[in-house]
């Protein structure tokens, strides 16, 4: 008996990772920021250090090739629009509910 394989689409892995050069954890506060929460709203929904934050943000700056966050972020925005469903389809502006960030602790 012949098995066909299983096919998965990948667009939803990464739309989730924005590109695979970062990683899950960068991924997810890049989400934030560019729904538009602050560096310190971030810190303390992800309950993470401010010097690690600042750590992540200089590495996903290098990784990306961007000279300083704004840049990075609107980058963010724009990998997003048309493949996140949380997009809110008249302003374009990602949205990212504080639930949906707890649960990716």
């Amino acid at each position: 008996m012949k098995h066909e394989p299983k096919v998965i689409s990948m667009q939803r892995a990464f739309a989730f990772r924005l590109d695979a050069i970062l990683t899950g954890e960068e991924a997810i506060v890049l989400r934030a920021l560019a729904g538009g929460l602050t560096d310190r709203q971030v810190c303390h929904e992800l309950r993470m250090n401010s010097n690690t934050f600042l750590s992540m943000m200089r590495d996903m700056r290098e990784k990306i090739h961007m000279a300083d966050n704004v840049s990075l972020i609107e980058w963010a925005k724009e990998r997003i629009k048309g493949v996140d469903p949380r997009i809110d389809k008249w302003t374009g502006t990602p949205f990212l509910s504080r639930s949906s960030l707890r649960r990716t602790q």
